[in-house]
């Protein structure tokens, strides 16, 4: 590490309660604020002893006590002296703690003391940022292959502070620092805040909501912390970390658990970056992120193994930024602030509830070509009524049936549009079709669109060279083995067609007889009511032309085959 001069502070900041710069505390003269927190305040300092910058931390929690005159430290009101004097206690003791160890990515301390009614210690001066920081500098979540490598300098500090029956209770995105060269470094053990904490109640202070599991929060001592404590905390970071946001506090997820599970989260990172993760490295962090700690890995091995994490190359120059490649944006360019979406949920087709749920016969799913336009002729009149009424019980059996097929050949036919072997000239797109109410559309068809050069006329009595529709289409049924056409739409409105103009237009039908419209007469009937009334209109002189009651003649004939129902 490069030696600087006193003269040349990196990235200092201003604090109220901040030694002055030049300030000396044994060999160590104070350049600059480089951090302040909640619970501590960090300088770059030099040490004229061994003429090597470093970094001093002084303990003084800023909700307990302020900077008094010789550079003391006060605490503010006497009711909070013991829990300041145990946050003072953890800070000694974190700093022994962490002097005992040596792993490169475990912060190092060099030296500490009291003074000042309070305490210091002195750790290197490392250069670069943390993971925090440089996450908001990053177009897209990191890959995989980046995440192992700061995962196992994570996971080997972590391992040294387990094997020295220490805990961290601390790993989140602002304790992990990435040096500009060489390993990540984990900072900070929080063993002040945790104290602290402890003697006032509060423990929002005492950690970092979204990355402690629930054992953290719970004052119960059935629920031990140890190793799996600080695994679901770096899990929760690579969840973090995907996801561009801290995730769901365990408090929360205890009462309802709106997580997302990770591998749903590594599978969206994939469908909106491009980025894969593997099975292995998925199932160890979903496992790390149980609720329960029983159901994590119980310690650094177990996680190591399901990971199946090896040692990478190169970590003593190990550059995160060229490691990122493309993902890191430099300082000062603009970066997306995207946040990762959730993954959508598959749309489900929404089934219109006037349609048939049985698959359409063929006679209605297959649309035959529209015959070529041929010179106008009158359709045959229709059939008499027969001479003898039927019974009252054949004719309610008729009415029902009618009924049924009416309703079918209704839908059928708003569906799909007429068919084109009907006779009227085939449109592309047929002209749209106002859904009828269900009442009216028990024996009325549905208006059928005819092009510009079309017009009703009315059946001549004496021709005899048009075929009645509805026996051309029951021999085309019998040709199809399928049930008759006529059953399932009704007959068609004679018109004259002629040649097909550029825009069809609808046009309004040729002006009706000065006779009573039988739907008008016995609009007042019951929806069972209404087809034998208009059964009786259409059996008064003159009313049998009338579309409606060739129409409903045409229905009440076919509705006999199915007397037998």
């Amino acid at each position: 590490m490069s030696v600087l001069p006193p003269s040349t502070p990196v990235s200092l900041i201003t604090h109220a309660d901040a030694l002055a710069p030049g300030t000396r505390l044994a060999e160590f003269e104070l350049l600059g604020v480089l951090g302040a927190g909640g619970f501590g305040m960090v300088y770059q300092a030099f040490d004229h002893s061994l003429q090597r910058p470093v970094a001093l931390k002084e303990y003084i929690p800023a909700a307990l006590a302020g900077r008094g005159p010789n550079g003391a430290v006060i605490v503010r009101d006497p009711a909070d002296q013991p829990a300041f004097a145990a946050g003072l206690q953890s800070f000694v003791a974190e700093a022994r703690l962490l002097a005992q160890f040596d792993h490169p990515s475990l912060v190092k301390v060099f030296r500490y003391w009291e003074g000042n009614q309070t305490a210091y210690m002195v750790m290197p001066l490392y250069r670069g940022m943390t993971l925090q920081a440089a996450r908001s500098q990053m177009r897209s979540p990191p890959t995989e292959a980046w995440l192992r490598k700061v995962l196992w300098g994570v996971l080997g500090a972590l391992k040294t502070l387990h094997h020295g029956s220490a805990v961290h209770r601390d790993v989140s995105p602002d304790n992990i620092f990435l040096q500009d060269s060489g390993p990540p470094v984990l900072l900070d053990l929080g063993a002040a805040r945790h104290a602290i904490g402890g003697k006032t109640q509060d423990l929002t202070d005492a950690f970092k909501l979204s990355y402690a599991p629930l054992e953290q929060h719970a004052r119960d001592p059935d629920m031990r912390q140890g190793p799996w404590t600080d695994l679901y905390a770096l899990a929760a970071v690579v969840h973090g970390l995907l996801c561009n946001k801290p995730p769901l506090p365990a408090t929360f997820r205890a009462v309802r658990d709106r997580l997302p599970p990770f591998a749903r989260v590594a599978r969206t990172v994939q469908e909106q970056f491009g980025l894969a993760y593997s099975p292995a490295f998925v199932q160890a962090m979903s496992q790390a992120l149980a609720i329960a700690p029983k159901d994590r890995p119980q310690n650094v091995a177990a996680m190591v193994q399901a990971m199946g994490l090896e040692t990478p190359n190169g970590m003593s120059r190990f550059d995160w930024r060229a490691e990122l490649g493309a993902i890191w944006v430099p300082p000062g360019a603009p970066v997306p602030t995207r946040v990762m979406p959730r993954a959508p949920a598959p749309v489900k087709a929404r089934v219109p509830t006037d349609e048939p749920t049985q698959p359409l016969p063929a006679a209605v799913r297959r649309r035959e070509p529209a015959p070529a336009p041929a010179p106008a002729r009158a359709a045959a009149p229709p059939a008499p009524a027969p001479a003898q009424r039927p019974t009252a019980w054949r004719l309610g059996a008729g009415l029902a049936a009618a009924l049924l097929v009416a309703v079918l050949a209704t839908l059928f036919i708003g569906r799909g549009g007429p068919p084109a072997a009907q006779g009227v000239a085939a449109v592309a797109p047929p002209a749209p079709v106002a859904a009828a109410q269900p009442e009216t559309a028990v024996l009325l068809p549905l208006a059928l669109p005819v092009s510009t050069a079309t017009a009703s006329a009315p059946p001549a009595a004496g021709d005899a060279t048009a075929a009645p529709a509805s026996s051309v289409a029951a021999k085309r049924a019998v040709r199809k083995k399928e049930a008759p056409a006529e059953a399932l739409a009704p007959l068609p409105v004679p018109v004259a067609v002629a040649a097909q103009p550029a825009s069809p237009k609808r046009v309004e039908p040729a002006a009706a007889p000065a006779l009573p419209d039988p739907r008008v007469v016995c609009a007042g009937s019951s929806f069972l009511g209404r087809p034998m009334c208009i059964y009786r209109e259409c059996q008064k002189p003159g009313m049998a032309g009338l579309p409606v009651c060739v129409e409903n003649n045409a229905q009440m004939q076919n509705s006999r085959k199915y007397e037998g129902f």
